[in-house]
Order: structure tokens, then sequence, then C-alpha cells
């Protein structure tokens, strides 16, 4: 199974940053798409329209603050709305997989502002200070 994107669906694929996947987090986005599918290959898959989904909407050209975001305790919230979102037979769906990213990704709270903004700078500050140490 090979991981293909839709770049219409990126407008910004110019300067959207296609991180790679940890396989050796368990924790954050990676690891936990992983452990609720049971296959690498569509943790992969889901990790990589994760990081130009967020690199696109966040307007971020450094891969370290990306992939640090989705290796963090919030990688692994909007891990679990992805993993809410698409039920277990869909799981093998990757169309279903990378709605249920952007669904994820796209969430706004209750007055309309993205959910993940904050936590996004708040690691980006951290990872171009030099504080988050990989």
């Amino acid at each position: 199974m090979s991981a293909t994107h839709d770049h219409e669906n990126y407008p910004g694929e110019n300067s959207a940053i296609l991180t790679p996947a940890p396989v050796e987090d368990a924790f954050g986005f990676y690891g936990t798409v992983k452990s609720m599918t049971g296959r690498e290959e569509i943790a992969v898959a889901v990790w990589d329209t994760a990081s130009l989904m967020l690199s696109t909407l966040f307007d971020e050209n450094d891969p370290a603050v990306v992939r640090n975001f989705l290796r963090s305790r919030y990688g692994r919230k909007v891990a679990d709305h992805v993993t809410f979102f698409a039920r277990p037979g869909e799981y093998e769906n990757l169309d279903v997989m990378h709605e249920a990213v952007r669904s994820a990704i796209t969430d706004v709270d209750v007055r309309g502002r993205l959910i993940w903004k904050k936590w996004f700078e708040e690691i980006r500050a951290v990872t171009l200070s030099g504080e988050w140490v990989d």
C-alpha cells in the first residue's frame, strides 16, 4: 500500500512539509494511530497527511516544528480525534483516514477558533528556542 496525496487539497503545496514518520514513537500521533489500526503503513500514510495539512494550515516552513507537534501530547490528541472519526472497520480505507485527519486538524472550538493553533504555537516556540531537544 503506498501513500498518495491529492495535492489539490493542500493549497500551499509548494510550502507544505512532509516530515518522516518517527517509527520509534509510541505515544504521539504516529504511535497512537499505529496502535489503533495495527498497521504501520496506515500510520505512515496518515502521518504524511497530517504533516502536509499542518504545515499548510499553519504556514510552517520548519519540519522540526511539524514533527514535534505531532510527537507531542497534542499530536496524541489529534490522533485520538482521528481514531474516533474513523470506525475500526474503516481503518483500512485511506480515504476515510485522510478525511479523519482533515476533520481533526480543522476542528474549531465554540468560538470558531482552530483548536490546535494555540498548542501549535506553543510547540513552535519551544522548538525554535531550542528547549525541545530530540
